[in-house]
């Protein structure tokens, strides 16, 4: 009984261990992710964008430290064929220069003559022999050379179309950051914008100033106007017109005439 309780606590224990081990393991790792993800964003755009070009420029590096390893491979591969063709002509021309022999000796038991020298039939054909065995190690030997070759023109395809790759590649990646940048300028011209506060109440303020202004100018442009319009229409020699007689007039409506006496008078 105190045993298996002994092993339980053990147990419960190791797991409690394990537990906050496993979970100080995540804790610790999600805050380096974090601590990157917060530096990378702290990094400006335009020293990122920088960081970029300069990695792009290094592919030249990669390229040039490629093309050397890809040149020399290449004059192997043409002193490699240039081999194979001088062995075929080779192999060839021992081949016809056997069957010349052989033809000779066709029906021949005794001797066989060679230029202007016999030679005795049996160390001819003893002779033509070993030189048919060497023509055939040689096939073999230009055969072993042909795989060669035709393994090295596969691995130098396969280079120079990875070299072709990593060209079109640094092209690609010009013209992505050339991008990129044009956004980064048409964002941070956009940011600038964003970034302008302006005081309401000293827009408020402007605003009603020259609201007042404008009436002000405008009054006074109406005054002189008007100023203007008045001396320019005084009449110096005009005068005051003459009162009418009321009385002479009522007495004309009434039919009653005055006397020219008294007019006269």
């Amino acid at each position: 009984m105190k045993k298996a309780l002994i092993i339980g606590l053990i147990g419960a224990v190791a797991l409690v261990v394990v537990a906050k081990k496993t979970n100080m393991f995540s804790y610790a790792s999600t805050l380096v992710a974090q601590v990157e993800r917060d530096a990378k964003k702290q990094v400006p755009t335009k020293f990122e964008i920088e960081r970029i070009r300069n990695e792009i420029a290094a592919l030249d590096g990669d390229v040039d430290r490629m093309i050397r390893p890809v040149a020399e491979y290449k004059a192997e591969i043409e002193k490699l064929r240039k081999d194979i063709t001088a062995s075929q002509k080779n192999i060839e021309q021992k081949k016809a220069d056997l069957l010349v022999v052989v033809d000779k000796l066709q029906g021949r038991t005794d001797f066989v003559m060679l230029g202007t020298k016999k030679y005795p039939v049996e160390k001819v054909q003893a002779q033509v022999q070993r030189e048919t065995e060497n023509v055939k190690l040689l096939e073999k030997n230009m055969k072993t050379q042909q795989q060669v070759l035709e393994a090295k023109e596969t691995s130098l395809k396969a280079t120079q179309e990875q070299l072709a790759k990593v060209v079109t590649k640094k092209r690609e990646y010009e013209v992505r950051l050339a991008q990129l940048e044009a956004m980064d300028q048409s964002l941070q011209i956009a940011r600038i914008g964003s970034d302008i506060k302006i005081d309401a109440s000293r827009a408020t303020q402007i605003e009603n100033a020259l609201q007042g202004l404008e009436q002000r100018l405008a009054a006074d442009e109406n005054e002189l106007k008007l100023r203007a319009g008045e001396m320019g229409h005084i009449n110096l020699f005009e005068r005051e017109p003459e009162l009418p007689d009321l009385s002479a007039i009522r007495s004309y409506l009434e039919g009653n005439e005055p006397s020219k006496t008294a007019s006269n008078k």
